[in-house]
């Protein structure tokens, strides 16, 4: 074995040694002697893959790496994260398809990697790091990429020290195949959390054992999808840690006065810093992103992360991050876009790396076979993604990860839930892989039947569809739990998106309008069964109206606003795409990107007096659609006010993450307009909360009945209109209501249900001129403060019949 060759360290040297890697003087003594033994598990734990990444045991570290497909593997160890030799260096030992080391000495704060051979880059001992000796291709028939010139990342660590420097060397092969990254790479550290939950932290911990725990039963989710950095970068945020978990921490309260019980974090996993504002290029499954914390030291960001967990679970928030199983940010569409023939007939040019020059951090150069799906010529990459790099999610090494990862953020952070980015590409078949599998052979059933996930009743939620070549998607196909019926796939309902937007904007959208069945499946999604929890799409397993999950605007698309503002994206040269402003042949420049079938409508010149007002009111009402719709609603953080995109439906890019994509407190918090529709968003909220027992049923049989009624009170209801009247008739249930909606371009008088000895009372009516200064003025109400809800007073209505005015939507009370 080499000799360490870390220099002691004694007084303020060590001291200083010790706080950046977070760890004792017995560590360092630990760091200091180190030495390689046989592994510290059985044979069969190893085999088995019960302990992978670094596990502390004994007197040290156990190191296992799972590929199937390797010749050698050595672990590097550096004492100095930043210089192009590692301090000592271990050849690892095969059991089966696991890899392992056992180094005695090892502890906190050390940084390390793998350097790996295999066929296409055989093993030499005349090599040296920056040679050639061994190799016979980047990429060889069976789709090797080994090359041990490129320090790569353990995929079970929990922290990395920096994000790679590109400054130091390249992670491509092809030209750039003997650049050496041992300086340059990102380094895996050993870390252990110290934070310690509090007592208010364990009693949460304990109720999230509760399945029907109140205010967090399956039913009762109301959900805010917001992206980690972005929600506090703006300085006029209030918070001391701008773009960090610890602004987020710090702004827990707003989330509470909000209203909503559950914050969903676009993804949070390390990716490269070039790899795209929303973050969906995770490159480690287990790491929180380091740029996102306001403490950089690897030991320190854990402990952030909890801490901003702990602070949403004080004030009864549970915290749902998105996860990418799918793909990899190793290279592909976030590094060098080079245009090649190299590609296969039709895919597009800029979602495919050259197959040389395919860049290796860690998975790649690991076992390319083993996690990545490959193209029959298994040089290029299987792309139902969309970005290339398809993961192999029904194979050993990634289906344990994904699991074990899920695990790892519910039990260590506390996580309540997960959200998987084009969870389609999980359900399909190893090998086959534009079939969708019966779902109990992949692991979508695995991660419902989870035991550990379930002990916490965690949410898992799906985004239902990908760019698969499927003739059918998977929408409503998501499994229920064989073990804890209530414990199915949530699945994000992109046919109640489209439905709504256009029952909205269009004059020609009907009741009775509708976006057909799911591949012949019973149920075509008109305005009812939408309403109504998309019933037959999800009733099929077992499942319940609240797996829906309806939702208007996320942040793949427009805005709340500038759904209302434009009548088509404006994705070229602005400042959400600058790169199309200086560099228009950037292939970073995505003039075409960015959906087509926006359902968008442009209600009047912005600035426009009238405009505006007509605007608010649809934004109104596309906010109240999700509010009296059964299934569960999730909001676009930022539109409650009014956030805007300037028309880009699409803003992902790198050069993207910049002042005018965050959250911009300062223009919202200085306008009265923008001050009222989040007081209205927040009283929606409340409104659907106080009446669940109508709007948020636990069961299609068992919430409280409901009668679909004319506008003149009878059963014969106009479908192929833009008008309704939903009664929710049984007062055993709670209150009765009644819902009116006119969509139609005109007036509509509503003939109201009797309600003897009592009397229908307003608690929302979304026209505009109740958000004017006209009516504000008049009922004594601040500028600040919406008109359009009177929770806490509702105002009497006379007579038996309530005139709806165009476009308006309407919630009486019976009282």
């Amino acid at each position: 074995m080499s000799t360490p060759r870390l220099t002691r360290l004694k007084g303020a040297a060590l001291a200083t040694v010790l706080f950046a890697f977070g760890c004792s003087e017995s560590d360092y003594v630990r760091l200091y002697h180190s030495e390689a033994r046989a592994p510290s598990y059985s044979v069969e734990d190893v085999e088995s893959m019960k302990y992978m990444g670094p596990t502390f045991a004994d007197r040290g570290v156990n190191f296992a790496l799972y590929s199937e497909n390797a010749t050698r593997l050595e672990l590097l160890l550096f004492d100095d994260p930043e210089v192009n030799r590692p301090t000592r260096t271990y050849e690892m030992t095969r059991y089966g398809d696991v890899w392992s080391v056992y180094v005695e000495g090892v502890g906190l704060g050390q940084n390390y990697g793998f350097r790996a051979w295999g066929p296409n880059w055989e093993y030499d001992p005349d090599w040296f790091p920056g040679s050639i000796k061994g190799f016979k291709a980047d990429v060889d028939a069976y789709g090797n990429r080994f090359n041990p010139n490129k320090l790569l990342t353990d995929p079970y660590s929990k922290a990395l020290h920096r994000d790679h420097d590109w400054s130091k060397g390249s992670t491509a092969s092809g030209p750039a195949r003997t650049e050496v990254t041992y300086a340059a790479s990102a380094k895996s550290v050993i870390v252990q959390s110290g934070y310690q939950w509090s007592e208010v932290e364990q009693q949460w911990r304990a109720n999230r054992q509760d399945e029907n725990w109140k205010g967090h039963s399956w039913n009762d989710l109301v959900v805010y999808e917001v992206h980690a950095k972005g929600f506090t970068a703006d300085p006029a945020s209030g918070v001391r840690f701008p773009g960090t978990y610890r602004g987020m921490g710090e702004k827990a309260d707003y989330f509470k006065d909000l209203g909503i019980t559950a914050v969903e974090l676009l993804p949070i996993h390390e990716k490269p810093l070039d790899g795209g504002y929303w973050g969906y290029q995770t490159i480690n499954f287990f790491a929180p992103e380091l740029s996102y914390a306001a403490m950089k030291q690897p030991h320190q960001v854990v402990d952030e992360f909890k801490w901003m967990v702990e602070e949403f679970h004080k004030r009864g928030i549970e915290v749902i991050v998105d996860v990418v199983f799918n793909h990899t940010g190793e290279g592909g569409l976030w590094r060098e876009k080079l245009e090649t023939d190299d590609v296969l007939p039709g895919e597009p040019l800029e979602s495919l790396d050259p197959a040389e020059v395919a860049g290796l951090y860690s998975f790649r150069g690991i076992d390319n076979q083993a996690y990545y799906a490959l193209n029959p010529d298994r040089r290029t990459y299987w792309n139902n993604t969309g970005v290339g790099n398809q993961t192999r999610p029904n194979h050993r090494p990634m289906r344990k990860l994904t699991v074990d990862s899920l695990r790892y953020y519910a039990e260590e952070l506390h996580v309540d839930g997960f959200r998987f980015d084009l969870a389609p590409i999980l359900g399909e078949r190893d090998g086959d892989f534009n079939r969708w599998d019966d779902p109990r052979n992949t692991v979508l059933q695995e991660i419902i039947d989870d035991p550990v996930l379930q002990k916490y009743n965690t949410r898992i939620i799906a985004e239902p569809w990908s760019a698969g070549g499927w003739y059918c998607l998977p929408m409503g196909e998501f499994p229920n739990s064989l073990t804890q019926p209530g414990a199915g796939w949530y699945e994000w309902n992109g046919r109640f998106r489209d439905w709504w937007r256009a029952f909205i904007n269009r004059d020609d959208w009907k009741l009775n309008s509708n976006e057909g069945s799911l591949c012949g499946k019973p149920g075509a999604a008109d305005g009812p069964f939408l309403m109504y929890g998309s019933r037959d799409w999800y009733a099929r397993n077992n499942r319940k109206p609240y797996h829906s999950m309806n939702f208007i605007t996320v942040h793949d698309g427009f805005t709340m606003y500038d759904l209302f503002a434009y009548d088509k994206k404006e994705n070229k040269c602005g400042p959400l795409n600058p790169v199309c402003c200086d560099t228009p042949n950037s292939p970073f420049c995505d003039k075409v990107s960015g959906e087509d079938n926006n359902r968008s409508r442009n209600w009047g010149a912005v600035g426009d007096e009238r405009g505006e007002s007509l605007r608010r009111q649809m934004m109104r009402n596309a906010f109240m659609s999700m509010m009296i719709s059964h299934g569960t609603p999730m909001i676009l953080g930022g539109d409650e006010w009014m956030r805007t995109q300037l028309g880009n439906n699409n803003a992902y890019s790198t050069r993207a993450d910049n002042p005018f994509n965050w959250y911009q407190w300062g223009a919202y918090l200085a306008r009265d307009e923008r001050h009222r529709m989040h007081d209205f968003v927040k009283a929606a909220i409340r409104l659907r909360k106080e009446h669940a027992y109508a709007f948020a049923p636990s069961d299609y049989d068992k919430g409280a009945p409901l009668a679909w009624k004319s506008a003149q009170n009878t059963d014969d209801v106009q479908w192929d209109s833009k008008q309704l009247m939903i009664h929710y008739y049984d007062v055993s249930y709670g209150p009765e209501l009644v819902v009116l909606i006119n969509m139609e371009p005109r007036a509509v008088e509503f003939t109201l249900p009797e309600v003897k000895g009592r009397q229908w009372k307003r608690l929302i009516d979304t026209q505009a001129y109740f958000d004017s200064a006209a009516y504000l003025t008049s009922a004594g109400l601040s500028s600040r403060v919406t008109g359009n809800a009177s929770l806490d007073a509702p105002a009497p209505v006379p007579g038996t019949t309530y005139g709806v005015p165009e476009r308006t939507i309407v919630v009486l009370r019976a009282e």
